[in-house]
């Protein structure tokens, strides 16, 4: 996971692979930048791989985006990322509705 500062946001690049173990991580580093109120940008499209844990730390992100105001915007991210989120008939819904870049 890599931050950086971008105008008006913080741009979180994932790489590699966000699945049970690194999903606790992210989920942190969400929760960090909401409390701080910046306007976040998760990156996925370095992705190799994300599991049903990632998924549902993005949804949860978007939940809590959405009952507070708080800013968050995912990218559509790498073949396999959107493979899953199409898998799960989430592609088109927000965060995944392809408006945040």
């Amino acid at each position: 996971m890599v931050e950086v500062r971008e105008p008006g946001r913080i741009r979180v690049r994932l790489l590699g692979e966000l699945d049970l173990a690194g999903a606790p991580v992210v989920s942190e580093c969400l929760r960090r930048h909401r409390e701080r109120g910046d306007a976040v940008l998760v990156d996925l499209d370095e992705l190799q791989f994300m599991d049903m844990s990632g998924l549902r730390v993005l949804l949860a992100a978007a939940e809590v985006a959405s009952s507070d105001g708080w800013t968050l915007a995912v990218t559509p991210g790498s073949l396999p990322v959107r493979r899953l989120i199409g898998l799960v008939h989430l592609d088109g819904r927000p965060p995944f509705d392809g408006s945040s870049t």
